[in-house]
């Protein structure tokens, strides 16, 4: 089982701008748009999924789906735990800089 705490800091202490560059050539594309960072929505494939620093949330303002850092990686074809293994990799790396 997965301990609740490595989900929460997974979703919350991992900038998703991080998780984003992380995956390279596998994540969408991104950008800095009007001071905000947004990517292109894995679903609809508009690039209008805005993340909220205040609560490291992404929403695609075109489909209205809604990505924590797991879910993104589940959209662009990673299994749940896979993911999570990933994950926690680099929010180790990204603690330790």
């Amino acid at each position: 089982m997965i301990p609740p705490e490595l989900l929460r800091r997974i979703r919350n202490d991992l900038p998703m701008a991080a998780t984003i560059a992380a995956l390279g050539r596998d994540g969408p594309p991104s950008k800095i748009r009007d001071g905000r960072f947004c990517f292109l929505c894995p679903r609809c494939r508009e690039m209008l999924a805005y993340v909220n620093p205040r609560n490291n949330l992404a929403h695609c303002f075109a489909c209205h789906a809604n990505f924590n850092n797991i879910d993104l990686l589940r959209a662009v074809g990673y299994r749940f735990t896979a993911a999570v293994a990933r994950l926690e990799c680099w929010l180790a790396q990204h603690e330790s800089r």
